[in-house]
């Protein structure tokens, strides 16, 4: 029973010593990224991996950084192990969610509704999540649909003044005016590069986004930790 003890107290002791080096490692890892030096802030975080492979905090910080990084199938795969180390991590459930809305697959991004199973009051920022899932979905239809429209030679004239009428509407979400801009600065272009008269089409409603933007605040995302 002795021997059975002393064991148990030797792996604690063990294991206190490699969370203080752990820890260290992400500390370091999260200065990194706070200078924007991304890939020294994945190395870091790797390093306090390799002393304590169930460290959640490591895998969520990493998954972070890879995000910036662009390496999207990486943060998702951190952000599942990181669900592994606590299934009640939202940090990994906000991680996936941007890494798939990255990658174009919204269904999977729609994972962001499992923070309201864990902390209900979190509606708010969920339903900003799931409204830009929404926003890119629906720009990437609206992108591929004018650009059957210009192709043809049709829509050139409809597509900026449609657009400026649903940002006039108030009320909305933060993400719906900021999507929204993205999605008419890119039909402006559109419009310049094929006819150049873009500014044209749109002169005679453009008056429609003042009172509009003077109130759009977009979202961001929390500091790591």
């Amino acid at each position: 029973m002795k021997i059975m003890e002393r064991d148990a107290e030797d792996r604690r002791i063990k294991r206190i010593a490699k969370e203080k080096k752990a820890t260290a490692f992400k500390d370091k890892g999260n200065e990194a990224y706070a200078q924007e030096d991304y890939e020294t802030a994945v190395r870091y975080y790797s390093d306090g991996l390799a002393e304590l492979r169930d460290m959640q905090p490591l895998y969520t910080n990493r998954a972070q950084a890879y995000i910036k990084l662009g390496r999207y199938s990486e943060a998702i795969s951190d952000c599942e192990w990181a669900l592994k180390c606590n299934e009640r991590c939202t940090k990994a459930y906000v991680h996936m969610g941007k890494a798939y809305l990255e990658l174009k697959k919204y269904n999977e991004a729609n994972c962001f509704e499992k923070i309201l199973e864990i902390e209900p009051a979190r509606v708010k920022m969920v339903k900003e999540y799931l409204t830009r899932v929404d926003l890119e979905e629906e720009r990437e239809h609206q992108e591929r649909n004018a650009r059957k429209e210009f192709d043809n030679g049709e829509g050139k004239a409809t597509a900026v003044p449609r657009l400026l009428e649903k940002l006039s509407r108030p009320g909305q979400m933060p993400l719906f005016y900021c999507g929204g801009l993205e999605i008419l600065l890119q039909a402006v272009t559109d419009c310049e590069c094929s006819s150049g008269r873009g500014f044209a089409q749109l002169s005679f409603s453009s008056n429609l986004l003042v009172p509009t933007l003077s109130s759009i605040t977009c979202f961001t995302a929390p500091p790591i930790t």
